[in-house]
């Protein structure tokens, strides 16, 4: 359940190479890419970016992570996320190297240091998204992968993948929007191992949201006034804090018997982002004007 008090700390600026993780880079090296020493084990998911019907979908951004440092098309958040006092983010809790993104998270004396990720430099209005990724074991870590607005008014918000699970057996999706001067909120929940390698991801049109799980319509919002239409960009972040959440929610409070590491990751195998193509008729041909069949219909 994301809300704007997360990303008040986002730092939008360039990222400058990663020194822990999955390698490590030379800073002195005038070349410092040349001598990029992998220390890891970690060498993804094995399944390549989806193929998509290319009458509907072209290819805006695809991010391998094939590398030893962020790039220019992230950058990481740092600060307390507004309204969560029990981290907050910093930039060494986010690492590539050994062909992932990993999103850390870590207890220190200090308290929770989290990682999070912003693709801005890839906003844009309507599109799908899709990422490879699984979630480590923790009751005290959350991960949430969202789209966030451009201009920074909150809300709305499109969250396809996001979980408090401490077993990482269940994920959810959200979206956020204003009725009437009053923040709304609606979800979809899905059952699965996300400790293992998944996909998803998030198809946003004009008056429709479609949530994707390896590859398939799970839920769906068919509700136009729900459905945002500003530009958007997209967000990875693991944040603490999951068990004072589930409180706050009403669910089953944390126990004893859950796991509780004192550091816990999310991996990121791959990111790919699409833009509609500009052929209404197309994609009502292939079926999106009408409710995907087996699929939650968020209202």
């Amino acid at each position: 359940m994301t809300l704007r008090r997360r990303l008040l700390g986002v730092a939008l600026g360039a990222v400058v190479a990663l020194l822990l993780g999955g390698c490590a880079i030379f800073a002195d090296d005038p070349e410092p890419t040349n001598r990029c020493v992998r220390t890891g084990t970690v060498e993804g998911s094995g399944q390549a970016p989806t193929d998509v019907d290319p009458t509907l979908w072209k290819s805006t951004f695809v991010d391998t992570f094939d590398r030893c440092d962020l790039g220019s098309s992230w950058s990481t958040y740092s600060g307390r996320p507004g309204g969560n006092p029990v981290g907050h983010w910093d930039k060494t809790m986010v690492s590539v190297g050994d062909g992932v993104l990993t999103l850390s998270g870590k207890r220190t004396s200090a308290g929770w240091v989290t990682g999070g990720v912003s693709n801005y430099p890839v906003t844009q209005q309507y599109g799908r998204w899709e990422i490879r990724m699984r979630a480590e074991h923790s009751a005290d870590l959350s991960y949430h992968m969202l789209l966030w607005p451009q201009n920074e008014q909150w809300p709305p918000e499109i969250d396809f993948a996001e979980s408090v699970a401490s077993e990482r057996d269940a994920m959810s999706a959200f979206v956020h929007w204003k009725a009437d001067g009053s923040n709304e909120k609606a979800h979809a929940d899905l059952t699965g191992d996300f400790a293992e390698w998944h996909t998803v991801g998030v198809e946003w049109l004009p008056g429709l949201i479609r949530y994707l799980h390896n590859g398939k319509v799970w839920a769906e919002v068919r509700t136009a006034d729900m459905v945002p239409s500003t530009p958007m960009w997209l967000g990875l972040q693991v944040e603490a804090g999951a068990c004072e959440r589930r409180a706050d929610w009403g669910l089953n409070p944390c126990n004893d018997h859950e796991p509780r590491p004192e550091r816990a990751e999310v991996e990121i195998d791959w990111v790919a982002v699409y833009e509609p193509v500009d052929d209404e008729k197309a994609f009502l041909t292939a079926g999106y004007g009408k409710p995907t069949p087996g699929a939650v219909q968020i209202k």
